[in-house]
């Protein structure tokens, strides 16, 4: 079972400064650009690809949506990949993901009244609405599992952005555009265990789950779980949300982690997909209505988590018992679980670590990240600075008493 944290201060006054400064130089980094900015996965809207013949060819997708999402900003610039606003982003700004809302910051960012931002941001994200309910990223990507074009609705940002109008938009569960998003949900990614050809071995017994879009049937752990938690605030009591969670907890390995699914090429474990099942699992358990008892998988998935996604020095990882390469998202993602969890004394030290490797004071900004010899210096919107906002955001908003799960 869990072990509670002993009660530990999570920063120091002039720590917390610190934080409260640099959240608010990124949120006016940000909003200097209309939330708009580049992404490790906008490769397929550069201009130089777009007019070659090698657009209708999955593998020169792939391969060029690869060396994009690696290469160096000035070859990103050579491509002429269009900046463009992520409803994700604006998500996390409403405190998708439990997070924070600009609202309920404890200063208002740059002196803007953060209830009046909130209102804006969520006028902006439901402007961005599909015809079908759903949200999805503004570029075409190709993943070895499936394409899915420009704009087309997916689970992830469809859960990202109802999560964060339900709290920093203040919309109530039945808005219309809401249930449009819950309906999407349902009708478009729900699979039945046996409904597709696609179907995994060793899937759960008499369960089914939800894809990413609608024109797949790859089973992604983490995104099912996603859905069935959006549903459960949406539509409580509806027949989808208990397989879908108990299906996640079926598949958790012995050691407590789970796979990022179940395709060959999706056996991965890895730090921040881990951080976001491990904190769904606590939304449900603290919701009061979860519909599946998931307190053993959660303690069984936290232990994992502590031992191993983070280094002796309590340094995040990317992927689950290898160093190398640290991304900024999976050191965002792991500040706001181990607060979530009680770990304030880890979360802190995280914190550090961002502020101190991972910032850079001249433009200020986030790194996209750091490896053995150097920083990655790209700036990414969503991937990295809208990411680093939310965790900070947490942290500022975080008690100086983590003795036990908050």
């Amino acid at each position: 079972m869990f072990d509670p944290v002993p009660s530990t201060p999570i920063l120091t006054p002039a720590e917390r400064e610190a934080l409260r400064d640099i959240l608010n130089r990124v949120w006016q980094h940000m909003a200097r650009h209309d939330y708009a900015g580049a992404d490790p996965f906008d490769g397929l809207e550069s201009r130089l690809f777009t007019l070659s013949p090698l657009t209708s060819s999955r593998l020169a997708r792939l391969a060029w949506l690869q060396a994009m999402k690696h290469a160096p900003h000035i070859l990103r610039n050579c491509a002429f990949i269009p900046a463009r606003q992520n409803p994700k982003t604006l998500a996390l700004l409403l405190g998708a993901g439990a997070g924070v809302p600009v609202c309920d910051w404890q200063s208002d960012p740059a002196g803007i009244d953060g209830k009046v931002l909130a209102q804006d941001l969520t006028r902006q994200v439901l402007a961005l609405q599909n015809d079908d309910g759903g949200w999805g990223y503004p570029f075409a990507w190709q993943a070895r599992a499936f394409y899915a074009g420009r704009g087309q609705s997916n689970a992830i940002v469809t859960c990202f952005v109802i999560d964060g109008l339900l709290r920093g938009g203040k919309l109530p569960s039945h808005h219309p555009a809401l249930q449009a998003g819950a309906t999407f949900l349902k009708r478009d990614l729900w699979r039945e265990q046996g409904q597709e050809q696609e179907q995994e071995q060793g899937a759960a017994a008499d369960t089914g789950f939800f894809a990413y879009i609608a024109q797949s049937a790859a089973e992604i752990h983490n995104v099912s779980l996603w859905c069935a938690w959006i549903l459960q605030q949406l539509q409580p009591g509806n027949d989808v949300t208990a397989p879908a969670l108990q299906r996640v907890i079926n598949q958790q390995q012995p050691d407590g982690s789970w796979a990022y699914g179940l395709r060959p090429h999706h056996r991965f474990v890895d730090g921040f997909h881990t951080g976001y099942i491990l904190d769904l699992l606590h939304r449900f358990h603290g919701s009061g209505n979860c519909p599946v008892d998931v307190t053993a998988a959660m303690d069984r998935g936290w232990q994992f988590y502590r031992r191993s996604c983070f280094d002796d020095d309590g340094i995040p990882r990317s992927f689950a018992g290898k160093g190398g390469y640290l991304d900024s998202h999976a050191v965002a993602q792991a500040m706001a679980t181990l607060h979530r969890f009680g770990d304030g004394a880890g979360a802190a030290r995280v914190a550090r670590f961002a502020i101190n490797r991972l910032f850079d004071e001249k433009r200020g900004v986030f790194y996209a990240g750091i490896g053995l010899w150097r920083r990655d210096k790209r700036v990414f919107m969503r991937w990295t600075q809208a990411w680093m906002v939310w965790a900070f955001s947490i942290m500022l908003a975080a008690d100086t008493d983590n003795s036990g799960r908050v």
